[in-house]
């Protein structure tokens, strides 16, 4: 009787050591993937950054980063894996916030953004050669908040904010020409967009309520 009192005591203080090793392992394990290094550099200075709104961020196919960015002129940086190559897309004044940016699958930068001087959305994207700039949206103070995204066929679609209506507004170009909708109008919406298209090339949008306080998602079944 009294060993196997003894055997069982063993067998349960051998069992408190394996759960304790297991915890002090997990925990360790925890802590140094925290302790990892994070390494920062500088990738552009001495631009007006004063106004920069938001800046977008992607990676290639080689995991090497591409930033859109902008506040006086919009500029585009890209790293090659050795060094970055600093680019200003459009020189006009007053332009560059509110990026979004995308890659196509040639690895071709596309560009939404704010023309702050005169109100418009634009958008930009580099054909392999040379950089292509167009002006979408121009009726009243529009493209803060913009959010693109790239179809099936390589076509842009943007979600944006328009500031003179108070409105969430969606452009798409269909291979063609460029075609602009009102998405919501009810109250104050369409601020912080953030845009996303399905396996059928449909929108999907998440944006911000600002007369309600409320996070509102919108999308388009087709229909």
């Amino acid at each position: 009787m009294k060993k196997s009192l003894i055997s069982r005591g063993s067998s349960v203080r051998f069992s408190v050591m394996v759960i304790v090793l297991s915890i002090l392992s997990l925990y360790f394990f925890h802590m140094s993937a925290l302790a990892y290094t994070w390494t920062t550099e500088h990738v552009d200075s001495q631009k007006y950054f004063e106004l920069m709104g938001d800046h977008s961020l992607v990676v290639d196919s080689s995991d090497n980063p591409h930033i859109a960015y902008g506040g006086n002129h919009l500029y585009y940086a890209s790293y090659n894996g050795t060094s970055w190559a600093i680019q200003t897309v459009d020189s006009n004044w007053g332009v560059g916030r509110y990026t979004s940016l995308v890659l196509d699958s040639s690895g071709n930068p596309h560009i939404s953004y704010y023309d702050t001087t005169n109100g418009d959305l634009k958008y930009a994207y580099y054909d392999g050669t040379v950089w292509n700039i167009e002006t979408v949206d121009s009726t009243g103070d529009v493209g803060q908040y913009t959010s693109i995204a790239l179809d099936s066929s390589g076509n842009p679609h943007i979600s944006y904010y328009d500031t003179s209506n108070k409105d969430l507004k969606y452009a798409y170009h269909d291979g063609t020409a460029w075609n602009i909708g009102t998405v919501d109008s009810t109250g104050t919406v369409g601020q912080y967009t953030s845009l996303v298209l399905d396996a059928s090339d449909y929108p999907h949008i998440s944006y911000y309520d600002y007369s309600n306080r409320d996070l509102k998602y919108a999308y388009h079944d087709g229909t």
